[in-house]
């Protein structure tokens, strides 16, 4: 199948590579890629074009090559990055998603993968039970509201041109990355891990909140390709993670199970959340449709990434 990705980051690269190891084609799309970080994660096997979501003729001449049947968006501002300075950010997530469904629209692309998140879950709401797909939505942080609006005008673009659509919404993602579109979550695992690795005491930062759901990213890269090559979709939205909450400290006994005498403090005020999150995910739309399966918890997940910073 050929596929074209919107983004050259943590889970843009690691779809990439599930989807390289099914024999795809695959197009990756990206501002400003890293090549060394696309030929670490993804291999040889995928072509890298150069240019800006935000511009609809870019976007779509490079559908227009790749011949998609599919396409992935991955490309966006998160957390901080995107709150930055507002209107950039805006701009960047909501505008570039327009753009892709235009692109995916004038081309004629069967399906649309959006990677949203679980950011969208309005945690102000009673969480009696796991969080389904219909559990309400909202926000008032940038990054938020703005993969709400992503999720809203993706359903009108997909019910007027009846295209494909599956919206997935990830757990806090974590794994080997460059972390450009400002992943709290990415950057405070790779902090922790590699302090631990060097054997000095490892910093607990405001990126990792006290209670999250977190996915490895090479279980994330799978959630894509089971969307991918999903043969219906009966569903827009899936949530793609653990089904378990970590906390700082099971985070920290799971790394020192995998690096023993390994210490770990916070190294400031945790992540402000208004809401705590009080459940998991429930994923099994996802795992029934999709026939997604996570094959990390944290502890294996932390233990494969130290391999790889190892590397």
């Amino acid at each position: 199948m050929r596929v074209l990705i919107t983004g050259a980051g943590l889970i843009g690269c690691h779809a990439a590579r599930e989807l390289v190891a099914r024999r795809d084609e695959v197009t990756l799309f990206d501002l400003t890629p890293r090549e060394d970080y696309v030929a670490r994660v993804v291999g040889g096997d995928v072509r890298l074009v150069r240019g800006d979501t935000r511009e609809l003729p870019a976007v779509l001449e490079a559908v227009q090559a790749a011949r998609p049947e599919c396409v992935v968006h991955t490309a966006g501002l998160i957390g901080g990055n995107a709150q930055q300075v507002p209107y950039r950010g805006f701009q960047v997530n909501i505008g570039g998603t327009i753009n892709v469904a235009e692109a995916v629209r004038l081309a004629g692309v069967r399906r649309l993968v959006h990677a949203s998140t679980q950011g969208v879950n309005d945690l102000s709401q009673p969480q009696p039970a796991p969080l389904s797909e219909e559990f309400p939505v909202g926000g008032d942080a940038v990054y938020a509201a703005s993969k709400v609006a992503c999720e809203q005008v993706l359903k009108a673009y997909a019910a007027a041109y009846k295209f494909e659509l599956a919206m997935l919404r990830f757990a806090g993602v974590y794994g080997y990355g460059h972390y450009t579109g400002g992943s709290g979550v990415g950057q405070g695992m790779h902090a922790l891990l590699q302090a631990a690795l060097e054997g000095h005491p490892a910093p607990i930062g405001a990126g990792i909140p006290e209670s999250n759901e977190m996915i490895y990213a090479k279980d994330a890269g799978r959630g894509v390709a089971a969307a991918v090559h999903a043969e219906r979709l009966a569903h827009q939205v899936y949530n793609i993670g653990t089904g378990v909450l970590a906390t700082p400290d099971t985070i920290v006994q799971a790394l020192q199970r995998v690096i023993p005498g390994a210490t770990a403090s916070r190294s400031g005020p945790p992540r402000p959340d208004r809401h705590a999150r009080q459940q998991p995910f429930d994923i099994s739309r996802a795992r029934t449709e999709l026939g997604f399966e996570p094959q990390y918890d944290l502890e294996a997940g932390i233990r494969d990434f130290v391999a790889e910073l190892q590397r």
